[in-house]
C-alpha cells in the first residue's frame, strides 16, 4: 500500500522531507526504518573530520592564517594540529 501513497495523503511533518529527497526515496526511508527512532547528524558534525583534515594538510606553520580561513581561533587551529601528531 505504501507504493500507492501520493504526496498529497502525506501528514505535513513528512512533506518537507519528502521536497527534500523526493517521495521516492521517503518511501524507501519508512522501509527501511519506518517505525523506529533514527538520529541524523548536524551538518557541521559529519563535516568535522573532513575540516581537520584539510586543516592538517593545508597547515605550513602559519596558524593566523589558517584560523581567519577557516573562521576559528589559532588555539582550535593548534589543538587540530597539535592532536594529529598525538
Amino acid at each position: 500500500m505504501l507504493e500507492e501513497l501520493t504526496y498529497e495523503q502525506l501528514p505535513d511533518s513528512l512533506k518537507d522531507i519528502a521536497d527534500a529527497i523526493g517521495l521516492q526515496s521517503l518511501k524507501n526511508l519508512i522501509k527501511l526504518a519506518g517505525g523506529s527512532t533514527i538520529y541524523i547528524p548536524s551538518e557541521k558534525k559529519l563535516t568535522k573530520p573532513v575540516r581537520d583534515k584539510m586543516i592538517r594538510s593545508s597547515f605550513n606553520g602559519d596558524y593566523k592564517r589558517l584560523s581567519r580561513k577557516f573562521n576559528m581561533t589559532e588555539v582550535q587551529i593548534r589543538n587540530i594540529i597539535k592532536s594529529s601528531t598525538i
